[in-house]
């Protein structure tokens, strides 16, 4: 049976909800209204994200919580075929057809845990974070970090030199006021008094100086960021960090850096059998156990 390399990424959801009235108070309530939605008339998960048109293909109760397909479709003009060598021809469609990407999931109740294939063509997780969040409330999803990079950062001597941070508009500002940390208040307040989309933010140390004072960054920003990556949809995040005893610099992309598995799935055609790749998405959860739970003991951790 021939097989082909899947990638699959891993990303944590948090939904804030607009009052405590409404039915959304989790990650798990808004995939249990997509999953009633899906039973309901497929149709009713269908959403215009910006230009995209994106539904669930399937969507499943488990044991740990929700497996499903999401499927993003692609009005571009299509290729031609060819032999190589030889002829081509023009593929066609039915007016009310499109081209169709699609991308396997796993969703985990414990701790909000998305891991889903990889397939840039049908998703990234600011088009995930648009899908699953509507009028009512808003649903961020985030990449989970490699606990390499977080263990690094979070190190006593290890001081931020420069920080580059852009973050896209809030659908709805009101549902960030209560943001507990000065550094995020502050950009809540940059988006709404500019009506900005989006902000792009650079911070900088004095690198002329050794007076780490003026040399570094306020180490309260270490914890400032999980609650960054709460609120906001995260485009980019990067620090460049020094080793105050080494003199060490190393610099990290805290969305780039992001958890990641990969393996060898069967195939029936061109297409992967779901069979093998719901084992494969089982497996990536299995291999990542240990990175998960050293990820999610990070926010007790002290730092200076």
């Amino acid at each position: 049976m021939p097989t082909k390399r899947f990638y699959f990424d891993f990303y944590q959801c948090n939904t804030i909800s607009t009052n405590t009235a409404n039915e959304y108070h989790s990650p798990d309530d808004v995939m249990a209204k997509l999953l009633q939605d899906f039973e309901d008339a497929h149709q009713l998960t269908v959403k215009q994200v910006g230009s995209k048109i994106v539904e669930m293909r399937d969507i499943q109760r488990t044991s740990f919580g929700f497996k499903g397909i999401l499927g993003k479709h692609r009005q571009n003009d299509l290729p031609h075929a060819a032999v190589a060598g030889g002829q081509e021809r023009e593929l066609t469609l039915n007016a009310n057809e499109n081209l169709l990407e699609k991308a396997y999931f796993h969703y985990y109740s414990v701790n909000s845990v998305l891991i889903i294939q990889k397939n840039r063509y049908c998703y990234n997780w600011l088009l995930l974070s648009k899908y699953l969040s509507d009028s009512v409330q808003n649903t961020t999803v985030n990449p989970i970090i490699q606990t390499a990079s977080l263990n690094w950062l979070m190190r006593n001597e290890v001081r931020i030199k420069t920080l580059e941070i852009g973050i896209a508009r809030p659908r709805n500002a009101e549902l960030f006021r209560n943001a507990e940390h000065d550094f995020n208040n502050a950009m809540i307040a940059t988006l709404n008094g500019s009506n900005s989309a989006k902000i792009n933010l650079t911070l900088r140390g004095d690198g002329r100086t050794t007076d780490p004072e003026t040399r570094y960054l306020g180490s309260n920003l270490k914890r400032a960021f999980a609650e960054t990556f709460e609120t906001f949809q995260v485009e980019k995040l990067k620090v460049d960090t020094e080793n105050v005893e080494t003199g060490f610099n190393h610099p990290l992309d805290l969305v780039a850096d992001k958890l990641t598995h990969y393996a060898d799935v069967e195939m029936g055609g061109r297409y992967p059998l779901s069979a093998s790749i719901w084992e494969a998405l089982a497996a990536a959860k299995a291999s990542k156990e240990d990175e998960l739970n050293a990820y999610f003991g990070l926010p007790g951790a002290q730092v200076d």
